[in-house]
């Protein structure tokens, strides 16, 4: 194991996760990482989603970063840096 790091997660997943780890044997961090690796591998499609919303959100250049990152219009981004409307 590279490094620990704390997470936050529910009393009742925190307790969850001891309770599993008691009875399979295993540590909490390794049902920790069983859970992620099985997530990831069963919503793989999600993630795959996910990235191309990135890559659109990014080839949109500065703006459309902005926008998303604030969740406004981009016209509003435009207005305030005083570009003019796109169209």
């Amino acid at each position: 194991m590279a490094g620990q790091a704390p997470i936050k997660v529910s009393a009742q997943t925190k307790e969850r996760i001891r309770y599993l780890a008691a009875l399979t044997d295993a540590t909490q961090a390794e049902i920790v990482d069983r859970a992620v690796a099985e997530y990831a591998a069963r919503h793989a499609d999600l993630i795959q989603d996910g990235i191309e919303r990135a890559r659109l959100v990014l080839a949109g250049g500065d703006v459309a970063i902005a926008a998303h990152l604030l969740d406004v219009p981009a016209e509003d981004i435009r207005r305030i840096a005083g570009e003019p409307p796109a169209g």
